[in-house]
Formats: structure tokens, sequence, C-alpha cells
């Protein structure tokens, strides 16, 4: 594997050579163009996933918010008519359904962002599109002209464009990209993972259980006034 990958990065180098000694700025923002082409429908499926992600989360957070509605109802009617442990079990039952709509909510924050993040970015490559394609009719004309005027090949502004923004713009993407994925993949395991996790859970327990006491003595009162 390790020959394999130092075969392929030989061929990428010598291919890089080559478009060194051609300097044809022309053909290498032909090359930045299709990259960028390429990054722009990476972004937008990108954003209709997002998208798609966020209406989904949005859908879960009012189902969990109609059954913690439910629940109280039951709680209410089983508490009127003594039901003591029905009303107790349908108490917990609300109160689990209201912790997963704030955990919900929460994630539906996160794809949010994540929306309005995709599609400024979407708008920013389409604007270093429409340049790109500007500086490329510059370049054609301008190898044109040295062309007809016989000076040599006309490329003399290749090496320029070899650190130029568009190429470091490309770097800026990519590495904005990455940071998204991690940043999903972060909110896909948020809250898992953590050495104090069996801690907090078991507080996050004792807490509900005593709302759900405090609620239910609330309830009782009300149904024996």
């Amino acid at each position: 594997m390790g020959i394999l990958q130092r075969v392929v990065n030989m061929t990428k180098a010598a291919a890089n050579e080559m478009l060194d000694k051609m300097e044809n700025p022309v053909m290498m923002l032909n090359h930045y163009l299709r990259d960028l082409d390429e990054e722009i429908e990476k972004t937008e499926r990108a954003l209709i996933a997002q998208q798609a992600q966020e209406r989904i989360l949005g859908s879960k957070f009012d189902e969990q918010n109609a059954q913690a509605l439910h629940y109280e109802g039951k709680a209410e009617q089983a508490a009127a008519e003594g039901r003591e442990a029905e009303a107790r079990t349908a108490l917990e039952a609300k109160l689990l359904y209201l912790e997963q709509a704030e955990e919900t909510d929460k994630l539906r924050g996160f794809a949010k962002q994540a929306v309005i993040d995709l599609q400024l970015k979407v708008e920013s490559l389409k604007e270093e599109k429409t340049r790109l394609q500007s500086k490329r009719t510059e370049l054609i004309a301008r190898v044109r002209q040295s062309a007809a005027s016989g000076a040599g090949h006309g490329y003399g502004a290749a090496p320029h464009l070899q650190g130029s923004a568009a190429a470091k713009g490309f770097e800026r993407i990519e590495q904005k990209v990455l940071e998204w994925e991690a940043a999903r993949e972060l909110s896909k395991t948020s809250g898992g993972g953590y050495a104090g996790y069996d801690a907090a859970a078991s507080q996050k327990n004792e807490q509900r259980s005593a709302l759900v006491e405090e609620q239910l003595q609330r309830l009782l009162k009300k149904s024996g006034s």
C-alpha cells in the first residue's frame, strides 16, 4: 500500500510539474472552474440534506411536545379519579417527552445554523465562480492579444495564478466543509462518551422523580379541592 501511494504521489507531482512547464493560465483557470463547480454541487447537496434534517427535527419536536400534553391530560384525569399510581406514571412520561423535546430543539438549532452557513457558502462559491469566469475571459483576451503581437506564447500570467486568491479560496472552502462535517458528527454524538455521563443521568433521574412528586401532589390537591 505504501508503494502504491508513492506511485500516486509521483504521478501527481509529474502532472503538476508538467502544468508548471506549460504555463497555460487558461488551462489552469478551467481547472479551477471545474473544481469550483464540483464544490458548488457538493455544498448544494449538503444544504438540501441539512434542510431535510431540520424539517425532520422540527416534526419530532412537535410530536414530543404533543405527547407531553397528552400525558399531562392523562395525569390530571387519573389524579382527579384518585388513581395516584397511574397519575405518577403519566407525569413521568410527560417529563421524559419534555426532556427529549428540549434535546431535539437544541439539535434543531444546530441544524438551522448549519443551513444558514451552507446557504452563505453556496452564495460565496457562486460569487467566486462569477469572478473566475470574468478572469478567464480577461486571460483569453490577453493570450490572444499576445499571440497576435507575436510575443511568444502569451502565458506570462501563469506564475501569478499559482498562489492566487482562487487557489487559496479553494483551500479555505475545503477546510470549511471539513469543519461542517466535523460539527455535524459532533452534534450526532453530543451527550455521549463522557466520563461523568452516568452521574449526570442519575442526577437527572433524581430531579425528574422529585418533579413528578411535586406535580403529583399539586394535582391531588387540586382534585381534592
